[in-house]
């Protein structure tokens, strides 16, 4: 693991675009104490408490077609759900049986015609806090799941499992395995119903229709 530790960045997001776009190799991570500017997916606000959690990003160079490119954070979700024995809430965050976050992943991929330059992949993952602000009443961490963590041995488990999985061909089928949101009802958008399967190019099935975007509401 080819590791970049800040103290702190803007984003990991931008500091690893600038990396990948010097040249940085497949499984290049960077890793920051704090950011000042980090997000979520949708351009969400991403917080994470200095010193208990970790917040980075991977770069990935799958020899893939970028239609593909959804499959990648597919794989990379249901990776880390089995390191940490977690379920995966589509399309992208990793949460307990209960349905409480304990992380989330955002890609943004750079293209070369068809194929894919590289991909930045976003991890927030919640290691040892144990106390929330009250706006995020539906978070938990490893430590609040089983005691404190080391975030070193975390860390190398969760880039060893994205790694694995990301472009793994058997990806879909342990995301099923560990999916919290098959079967139950949802709502995304306009679209309201049963989610009944994955499809083999990511899509979400919710009542008959499927879905390649969106967040469960």
């Amino acid at each position: 693991m080819l590791l970049h530790r800040y103290d702190v960045v803007s984003s990991t997001q931008t500091v690893a675009r600038a990396l990948a776009e010097e040249g940085a190799p497949h499984g290049t991570v960077v890793l920051a104490e704090e950011q000042t500017a980090g997000r979520g997916r949708l351009d969400r606000r991403w917080d994470s408490a200095r010193g208990l959690n970790l917040t980075f990003t991977l770069v990935l160079r799958p020899r893939i077609a970028a239609r593909d490119a959804p499959l990648l954070t597919l794989g990379a979700a249901a990776g880390l759900a089995t390191a940490f024995d977690l379920r995966v809430k589509w399309p992208n965050d990793l949460v307990t049986a209960e349905g409480c976050k304990v992380a989330g992943l955002l890609a943004e991929m750079d293209t070369m015609g068809d194929r894919i330059a590289f991909v930045l992949l976003g991890v927030g993952l919640n290691v040892n806090q144990v106390d929330f602000p009250e706006w995020l009443p539906n978070a938990t961490s490893l430590a609040l799941l089983g005691g404190p963590q080391d975030r070193d041995e975390v860390l190398e488990r969760a880039v060893a499992a994205i790694l694995a999985w990301a472009d793994h061909p058997d990806r879909l089928s342990l995301w099923r395995h560990r999916a919290h949101t098959l079967g139950k009802h949802v709502r995304i958008g306009a679209v309201e119903g049963v989610a009944s399967g994955l499809r083999d190019d990511g899509a979400l099935i919710v009542g008959g229709v499927p879905i390649l975007a969106g967040e469960i509401g």
